[in-house]
């Protein structure tokens, strides 16, 4: 009996069998989901990563893309709420990825894209972050969600004032601000009024003019709103308002004090704003800082109490800043040094302001070091909006034109059909009126041919402005394409070849050499960050660096592999674009992407090396994937300790695909991106053909997939029949 029973459960387990490894999955997702439902739900940035990365583990096997997109985009919250943005960078990208490719999700793929701005905004991405914002908004504006425009707005201000533009951070504020109030947003009516203030304040902290008391009591007035409608939402960012607010407003007062000494109470006002901040910043566990230290300093200076002011701000140059050298600390030493001279200490006076000077200087350096690096993102900005505004005047210059023709017309009309009426009757009048109204006709024209004169003198000076850069610009290209070599010394090293090369703004941050070497046939293509004249920059710098180490290795015995050329190449460009200045803020974090393959004489065998780039093999009408290392050519924040070689067989009649990214990435008039996927697929459809025949085939097939739609970076891609 018990036999038999044994016999019937094994029997039932068997076929039960599948439905259980189903279950099991079903499982699998179920406990996934629970996970995120407690990241979603969780404060806590260590409980979201633990949770959402446990999720990920279960989503990535099963290839759940609905659960992929939220571990994705929690985890880059939760590491950009710790400002590990280069962390958060990785998984907003992996997020825009996914959601890119699906229409449905436009509004999460503007989303993101404004996150990416603000992470690249803080790890002084300048390029990257301008253009992650413009498509944000490109995007919201076409959904016509005024709430998002409003915060893509907001967070471009932030960037403007990021880099001390403060008029057009107040002009993007101001807009903000609009929209915001249209759509009755309490905390960003409140976010906006404080930023207005902000501003005005930093522009007037400092300065003592006859307008100075105005301005400030205006940023106070500003800040002040922003406190009264913070009160309208009760939130964490209302609480955090209303704390950086009161030190704000202690900031105006002081600033109000020392342009109105005789103004007492302002000090009275700025002790109670000062000791709100300081109450609040006790609940919030928050240890001190410069800014409060500062503001308690000067108040001890105005009621001549200097050896107080000594005091604090002794300790304050002792405090653990995140940055020595910044704008605060060098206030310290600056009220130091006034401290110490009002009480006759010469020698301590003297070494404050030095100290002053030291750090004043570094942070003018760096400054200026900032805005020259934003330069290249702020011209196309620029150049747009000036071009725009110039559309704008033209068409309004035609149309009060026209108006005053078509008001000459109808006047005229009207003048002769009085005179038809009464012809018999008033025909001397009517001779005079017609004698005037001819002589206001032609001053009028007169009028306008004067300003059609001004509009073509304008047009003539921008014309031979453009015609002068333009110049310049292309006799670059001369020199750059004269540098990077041609298709024909392509040809001369791989007889069976092609390269298709097309720079975005005539001059380009792609290139590309082959050379032989004892031996070895060796073809290098490498994308730069950027494109247009930054990158032909750091093109031309790419470019000598590696005619140095290939005639280093033309007359060394040190072995000739795609790995160690790469290593040395990092070398180069990180000694020329960083300055051991002892501080990473310095050190800038361009650099470019490269693939290298080499051809050992003994045949059979290809040597493949890659900085961050992708290659392409085909043989047999099979392609394969040629992954590189995960990590660029420059400052990489998980910099590998050397680039990787690998070795493959490869057969006569083989090809293999060198690109940049600026193939994959172009998007066509369905706004999708050609990608690395279809690339591969055209490759392998059409490997078989003459070299000349692929190259001809693939610029009308990417013609017609691009349609109207720009070019979004420099192209590249190089064909080698082995």
């Amino acid at each position: 009996m018990k036999l038999y029973v044994i016999s019937v459960l094994l029997l039932s387990l068997i076929a039960l069998a599948p439905s259980r490894a189903l279950s099991q999955n079903d499982s699998e997702l179920d406990s996934a989901r629970l996970y995120m439902d407690i990241a979603t739900k969780s404060d806590n940035t260590d409980t979201i990563k633990t949770f959402a990365k446990k999720a990920y583990e279960i989503a990535s096997k099963h290839q759940n893309i609905p659960l992929l997109i939220d571990c994705f985009n929690y985890l880059a919250y939760a590491y950009g709420t710790e400002r590990k943005y280069d962390s958060a960078i990785v998984f907003y990208k992996r997020h825009y990825i996914i959601v890119s490719d699906d229409t449905s999700r436009s509004q999460d793929m503007a989303r993101t894209l404004g996150n990416l701005g603000i992470c690249y905004k803080n790890t002084d991405k300048y390029i990257d972050m301008w253009r992650s914002f413009r498509q944000s908004k490109t995007i919201f504006e076409k959904l016509q969600d005024t709430v998002k425009i409003c915060w893509t707005t907001m967070e471009m201000g932030e960037a403007y004032e990021h880099f001390g533009m403060y008029q057009q951070a107040q002009e993007l504020y101001t807009e903000a601000l609009k929209l915001a109030t249209k759509q009755n947003i309490a905390n960003d009516i409140a976010r906006c009024h404080y930023n207005i203030g902000d501003i005005i304040l930093k522009e007037n902290f400092e300065t003592k003019t006859d307008s100075t008391a105005a301005m400030l009591t205006r940023a106070r007035d500003y800040i002040t709103k922003a406190v009264d409608e913070s009160y309208n939402s009760d939130d964490i960012y209302a609480d955090t308002l209303r704390y950086a607010a009161s030190l704000a407003l202690s900031q105006c007062y002081i600033a109000l004090l020392h342009s109105t000494p005789q103004r007492a109470d302002y000090a009275d006002s700025c002790s109670l704003h000062i000791g709100k901040h300081i109450q609040a910043k006790s609940n919030k566990s928050i240890p001190d800082s410069l800014d409060t230290e500062i503001i308690k300093a000067m108040l001890k200076i105005y009621h001549r109490k200097h050896a107080d002011a000594i005091r604090i701000l002794e300790n304050a140059a002792q405090l653990p800043v995140k940055v020595a050298y910044s704008r605060d600390m060098s206030e310290v030493y600056k009220l130091l040094s006034e401290s110490y001279a009002a009480i006759g200490k010469v020698k301590e006076a003297y070494t404050a302001k030095k100290k002053y000077y030291e750090i004043f200087n570094k942070i003018t350096n760096e400054e200026n070091v900032k805005r020259s690096a934003n330069f290249a993102a702020q011209t196309e900005i620029d150049v747009e909006r000036e071009k725009q505004q110039e559309e704008k005047h033209h068409r309004e210059a035609e149309e009060a034109a026209s108006q005053v023709r078509r008001q000459s017309i109808i006047k005229g009309l009207s003048v002769g059909l009085g005179v038809a009426a009464v012809i018999t009757l008033v025909i001397i009048v009517s001779l005079r009126k017609k004698h005037r109204l001819g002589k206001e006709l032609n001053d009028r024209n007169n009028q306008l041919l004067a300003q059609r004169n001004v509009i073509e003198q304008q047009k003539n000076d921008e014309q031979r402005a453009q015609s002068i850069i333009l110049s310049s610009v292309e006799y670059a290209s001369i020199i750059q394409s004269q540098a990077i070599g041609n298709e024909e010394s392509v040809a001369s090293i791989f007889p069976e070849s092609f390269v298709y090369y097309r720079p975005r703004n005539i001059v380009s941050g792609d290139w590309y050499m082959a050379t032989a070497l004892k031996g070895h046939r060796i073809m290098i293509e490498a994308d730069c960050t950027g494109h247009g004249i930054p990158g032909a920059l750091l093109c031309m710098l790419g470019v000598s660096a590696m005619k140095d180490i290939i005639n280093k290795l033309r007359h060394t015995t040190s072995p000739i592999l795609p790995g160690l050329m790469l290593d040395e190449m990092r070398v180069a460009v990180k000694k020329a674009l960083n300055k051991d200045t002892g501080d990473s803020k310095s050190n800038i974090d361009d650099g470019m992407d490269m693939t290298i393959i080499i051809l050992p004489p003994e045949g059979g065998k290809m040597l493949f090396g890659s900085a961050n780039q992708n290659a392409v093999l085909v043989s047999g009408g099979e392609a394969t994937r040629l992954k590189g290392d995960a990590n660029p050519i420059g400052n990489y924040v998980r910099e590998k300790a050397h680039f990787t070689t690998t070795e493959m067989p490869v057969t006569n009649g083989d090809a293999v695909y060198l690109f940049s990214d600026g193939i994959q990435d172009q998007t066509g008039d369905d706004e999708r991106k050609y990608s690395l996927k279809q690339l591969t697929v055209f490759l392998a459809n059409h490997y078989a053909l003459p070299m000349n025949q692929q190259k001809a085939i693939f610029e009308n097939t990417f013609d017609n997939y691009t349609g109207s739609q720009p070019q979004v970076d420099d192209r590249t891609l190089v064909g080698i029949r082995i």
